[in-house]
């Protein structure tokens, strides 16, 4: 609908497509993501599970380069309009190499030993798509925007965690 709208003038839509983003929320537990979730799972001392060898890849995007992103989207609407927009690093992560950093990070801040990660079979209502690598080709956007992803995905999980771990210490600290 919005294709046809703009097509038709009345309005200048622009769709971006976003893989997998991870960073903090404004507001204490707002963290969605397999980020967060594997940082909430070593910090309660559980094993970090990968439903397959590890080697499936997902393009982790912060969400402070994602509303960059969107920034970018406003300031070049006409460019834009009227089409969807693969935005991403460009890189994928192996979900055992982001798991371990995880796993490991977390220890590096509590002083624990660092969780397991361990492989397991999918649960019954796992998707195919679960099982799929995900990398996106942000270029077409870059090259209509100048836009690229400032924080590299390695770095950018560390102070995720590190920060997820520091707010957990403290909510967990309160009356």
């Amino acid at each position: 609908m919005l294709k046809q709208a703009t097509a038709d003038g009345l309005v200048r839509a622009v769709s971006l497509r976003l893989p997998t983003l991870y960073g903090l929320a404004p507001r204490p537990g707002g963290e969605r993501g397999v980020v967060a979730a594997m940082t909430r799972r070593a910090l309660a001392g559980q094993p970090l599970t990968l439903w397959n060898d590890g080697t499936v890849r997902r393009d982790l995007l912060h969400v402070r380069d994602a509303a960059a992103a969107f920034a970018a989207a406003l300031d070049h609407a006409d460019a834009l309009a009227g089409r969807h927009w693969p935005v991403g690093t460009g890189e994928g992560v192996a979900l055992a190499e982001l798991f371990t950093l995880i796993a490991w990070t977390v220890a590096e801040h509590t002083g624990e030993p660092s969780v397991p990660v361990r492989t397991e079979p999918p649960p019954d209502g796992a998707v195919g798509a679960d099982q799929e690598s995900v990398r996106v080709d942000p270029s077409a956007f870059h090259g209509r925007t100048g836009w690229r992803h400032a924080i590299r995905p390695r770095p950018g999980v560390r102070r995720t965690v590190a920060a997820l771990v520091t707010r957990e210490e403290h909510t967990s600290s309160l009356p």
